[in-house]
C-alpha cells in the first residue's frame, strides 16, 4: 500500500512541475488567464523543485536502479499529460493557474 501511495505522489510531483515549467513560459500563462498579467517568478524553480521530488520519492520507493528506468518513464508520461491538458482540457491547468497567481500576491513576510 506504501509502494502505490509513493508512486502516487511521485506522479503527483512530476505533474505539477511539468504544469509549472509550462506556465511559466508566456505563451502557456497568457493562453490560459486570457489576461496580460505575466505569471508569478516562483513558478520555474518550483517545477524544477517538483521534479527533483518526484526523483528522490522513486528512487527511495526502488532504489537507484530501477529508480533511474521509472523516473524517466513518469516523467514522459506527466510531460505528455501536461501538453494534452494545455491543448484540450484547460479547466484544470486554469485553476492551477489562478491558484499559483493567488499564492504569489500573498504577503508572506512576517
Amino acid at each position: 500500500m506504501i509502494h502505490t501511495a509513493l508512486l502516487l505522489f511521485a506522479f503527483l510531483t512530476a505533474f505539477l512541475g511539468c504544469a509549472f515549467l509550462a506556465l511559466s513560459q508566456d505563451r502557456h500563462w497568457r493562453a490560459l488567464m486570457e489576461r496580460g498579467t505575466l505569471g508569478p517568478a516562483f513558478q520555474r524553480p518550483a517545477g524544477w523543485i517538483l521534479i527533483a521530488v518526484s526523483l528522490l520519492v522513486v528512487v527511495l520507493r526502488d532504489g537507484g536502479s530501477f529508480g533511474a528506468l521509472i523516473w524517466p518513464l513518469l516523467l514522459a508520461l506527466t510531460a505528455v499529460l501536461t501538453a494534452l491538458m494545455l491543448a484540450y482540457w484547460k479547466k484544470p491547468m486554469v485553476v492551477l493557474a489562478r491558484a499559483s497567481l493567488s499564492l504569489s500576491s500573498r504577503n508572506i513576510t512576517p
